[in-house]
């Protein structure tokens, strides 16, 4: 059910709705796992994302790719979740290879420069 979002009052920066945001586990190995992210990486779902992959890679899952081909946007805070996911990985001695990034996803990658510190694919 959809619930529409009141007009913006004179001033104040209108509220905008996230897409919804599935984190599926494509392929589970020893050691390694694969998963693709469907809808928005933003301030709205990064937290919940960062929780999940953080979860794989401390269930022993340090190998770990991210396809992001059905993913429309990525704001700050999802680079963010990126780069901790990075972070989490290579601290327990493993991988995190981001998969198959939509252009308008790579333009952010490009303008960022994140791919200098992230292994990103085309897959």
């Amino acid at each position: 059910m959809s619930v529409p979002l009141p007009p913006p009052r004179p001033g104040r920066l209108a509220a905008v709705a996230s897409d919804p945001t599935l984190l599926e586990i494509v392929e589970r190995a020893d050691g390694s796992a694969s998963t693709r992210l469907s809808g928005d990486l933003d301030i709205v779902t990064s937290e919940e994302v960062k929780r999940d992959l953080a979860t794989l890679i401390d269930a022993g899952h340090v190998a770990l790719s991210l396809d992001l081909s059905d993913v429309g946007f990525v704001d700050s805070s999802g680079l963010g979740v990126l780069v901790a996911i990075h972070r989490h990985a290579e601290s327990h001695g493993g991988s995190f290879v981001v998969e198959s990034v939509p252009p308008q996803v790579q333009r952010l990658f490009d303008i960022t420069r994140i791919g200098d510190l992230l292994t990103v694919t085309d897959r």
